[in-house]
C-alpha cells in the first residue's frame, strides 16, 4: 500500500515536468517547422565555391513560347537548377524540362 501511495506521488510530483517538457518540444517543432518552411520557399540559398579561383561560367536559358528564361553559375547544375526554378515560377513545369534547357560554357 505505502509503494503505491509512493507511486502516486511520484506521478503526480512529475507532471508539471512532463507538461513543460510538452510545451518545449512544441516550440522546437513549431520553429524546425518554419525553418524548413524558409528553406523549401528558397529565401535562405546558401551556394559553396568549391571552384576557387576557376572563372568558368555556364549560362543556361529556356524559351517556353516567348519569353526566355537566363541564370548562370559556375557549376551548369546549379545554373540549369535556376533557370528551371525561375521558368517554374511562370509557367508550368511542363514547359521547363531539362531537355529544353540549353547551357552555354564561358572560360
Amino acid at each position: 500500500m505505502k509503494k503505491c501511495i509512493l507511486g502516486i506521488l511520484t506521478a503526480c510530483a512529475a507532471m508539471p515536468a512532463f507538461a513543460d517538457r510538452i510545451s518545449d518540444l512544441e516550440a522546437r517543432l513549431a520553429q524546425l517547422e518554419h525553418r524548413v518552411a524558409v528553406l523549401e520557399s528558397g529565401g535562405n540559398t546558401v551556394e559553396i565555391d568549391l571552384f576557387g579561383s576557376n572563372s568558368t561560367m555556364y549560362v543556361c536559358s529556356i524559351t517556353p513560347f516567348q519569353k526566355t528564361f537566363e541564370a548562370s553559375g559556375r557549376n551548369e547544375g546549379v545554373a540549369r537548377q535556376k533557370v528551371r526554378q525561375a521558368c517554374n515560377r511562370e509557367t508550368s513545369a511542363m514547359f521547363c524540362e531539362d531537355e529544353a534547357i540549353r547551357c552555354r560554357k564561358f572560360d
